[in-house]
């Protein structure tokens, strides 16, 4: 048992660093690019690349509270990996939870070392412009909407299994 929990970690770990170095490369080449402020049109009136330094959290909230993000980036590291320890863990579910710790380590790093997260998916919807992130915002994103959708499957699977 001590044996599948270290194997899973080992994929999580592993995982995670790849989705943690996607996002820094992402990031550096936009700072290799561009200047802070700086925007470049991709597809017109609907999607740009634009660098801007988040000091943030999401949509600018908590403006400033640096410290307070890094705290709370780390606490919720410590409760993923609790977590971790405890769930049962399919190929899925290590995907998961690697893009969440990933996407929390590569806004945390960039919080520490440069007092702000980098952004720079610049998108216009319907008009609408919308708040500009990263790669780390979308594994964040991306991986608590599976997490969320896979709990809702087990709950109805097992909710199906009693009516039998």
């Amino acid at each position: 048992m001590i044996y599948l929990i270290c194997d899973y970690m080992k994929k999580v770990l592993i995982f995670s660093i790849i989705f943690l170095a996607i996002d820094i490369i992402s990031k550096i080449l936009i700072k290799q690019f561009l200047i802070i402020n700086q925007s470049i049109t991709v597809i017109p009136n609907f999607f740009n690349l634009t660098y801007v330094l988040n000091d943030g959290a999401a949509f600018s909230i908590l403006k400033g509270k640096q410290i307070f993000l890094i705290l709370l980036a780390i606490l919720l590291l410590c409760l993923v990996i609790y977590y971790l320890r405890k769930d049962k863990l399919n190929f899925y579910k290590i995907l998961y939870y690697s893009m969440l710790i990933g996407g929390i380590l590569g806004n945390l790093l960039d919080r520490i070392i440069l007092g702000g997260v980098v952004d720079f998916l610049d998108f216009n919807i319907f008009g609408y412009a919308a708040p500009i992130f990263n790669l780390a915002d979308s594994f964040i994103v991306i991986s608590v909407i599976l997490i969320i959708l896979e709990t809702f499957r087990k709950d109805n699977y097992g909710n199906k299994s009693r009516r039998r």
